[in-house]
């Protein structure tokens, strides 16, 4: 009897345990975003700090630093938002 229950509840619980409702999927998708959007932020920021490096002034340099900054900032707040709005799906 006992081993009849275990096979009858099984399903039950793997279901539960099974795949993703639409709107976590959702999340997923807004999770893999927010991912590529940072790495392009810092790929980007990486570029404008080797063009930094290269600058023929320091004039130049500060402002390709400082630009590179503000890049990375963008592309991390903009991952940041879209988790968050992937974490109230999850």
């Amino acid at each position: 009897m006992k081993k009849l229950i275990l096979i009858a509840t099984a399903p039950l619980a793997l279901a539960a345990c099974g795949e993703d409702s639409a709107v976590e999927e959702r999340g997923d998708m807004l999770e893999e975003q927010a991912d590529a959007i940072e790495n392009v932020g810092d790929d980007r920021a990486g570029q404008l700090e080797e063009m930094a490096d290269e600058a023929d002034t320091d004039a130049r340099e500060d402002m390709l630093n400082e630009r590179a900054e503000e890049i990375d900032h963008i592309g991390d707040d903009a991952a940041d938002a879209l988790n968050e709005r992937a974490d109230e799906m999850e």
